[in-house]
């Protein structure tokens, strides 16, 4: 299988693969290149309030999707890029929800990643993922995972609980990216529901300058840890660009909590202490207005 038959049975395959979640449909499917173009797909997600993915353009390429559409091959490269993805959510109002898109349409945002399989080696590598979110907002990242098997359906079960990350390096620019993405999820969870918001959040504040204090001084440095405290400082806006560097001997995965499933999840960082055994994590951040 190839050509134009190959990115239509890809298509298929991810339409099947999400219908547990959600409805999958797009205006057609061609071929530009060696790219794979899906032409306005949108991944409508069960439940009321829930967003909806609605893209301009899904694109793919590579030599996994030969394995994607009949496990044909192996999957050994996979390059994806998403042009004008947009969260749009729905109410069940025709109103709000034409509003809501409407909303959603200068908002749009850009991606794109490979990923890449060594099957002697049994390394994953996630090379060159950007999001590129509206304003001076974007997430950059880089990882390397072993012990992956994708070489069958039963050697990928098996590599789900035995993978481990070694190496990830993550670099995120914001300008109100938290506030837009996470501020709102983590509020409720972490702020009381009535009284003074803002000794609320100062007191949050101290809370996690003082985690920040206790992180094992073998895995991050000193430096690393004053760079998370003036960071922790600029909550709930912070406006800068924050750099993490991990590196894990022999990687982190399932095998390293696998213990914390019998004793429970730890309560303090001492309990947790055997999560750093052979991690190092270089933090840099560095304050700087939107230009």
């Amino acid at each position: 299988m190839a050509g134009q038959a190959l990115c239509a049975a890809v298509w298929a395959k991810v339409g099947e693969g999400l219908g547990a979640v959600g409805a999958v449909t797009a205006a057609g499917v061609t071929q530009e290149g060696d790219w794979c173009v899906v032409t306005v797909p949108v991944i409508d997600l069960y439940g009321q309030y829930v967003p909806d993915w609605h893209m301009d353009r899904l694109l793919f390429r590579g030599a996994a999707l030969g394995w994607i559409a009949e496990e044909a091959g192996l999957p050994e490269g996979l390059e994806i890029a998403v042009e004008g993805l947009r969260l749009v959510v729905q109410t069940g109002n025709s109103q709000m929800d034409w509003l809501f898109a409407a909303q959603s349409r200068p908002n749009a945002i850009r991606a794109e990643a490979a990923l890449a399989w060594d099957p002697s080696a049994k390394v994953l590598r996630l090379k060159d993922m950007s999001i590129d979110f509206p304003g001076e907002n974007l997430v950059q990242a880089s990882a390397v995972l072993t012990g992956v098997d994708l070489s069958s359906t039963g050697a990928i079960q098996i590599s789900a609980t035995s993978f481990a990350l070694t190496e990830a390096d993550v670099r995120i620019t914001t300008h109100g990216l938290f506030e837009w993405y996470a501020l709102m999820a983590l509020g409720p969870a972490m702020l009381p529901p009535e009284g003074d918001m803002e000794a609320a959040a100062a007191s949050i504040r101290s809370d996690l300058r003082a985690m920040v204090g206790d992180l094992p001084a073998t895995s991050v440095s000193d430096d690393s840890k004053a760079a998370l405290a003036v960071l922790v400082a600029e909550l709930p806006n912070p406006s800068g660009e924050l750099v993490v560097r991990l590196k894990a001997k022999p990687g982190i995965g399932p095998v390293r909590f696998g213990g914390y499933a019998v004793t429970g999840v730890p309560a303090t960082l001492a309990e947790a202490a055997p999560l750093f055994q052979g991690v190092t994590v270089d933090v840099e951040w560095t304050h700087g207005d939107a230009s």
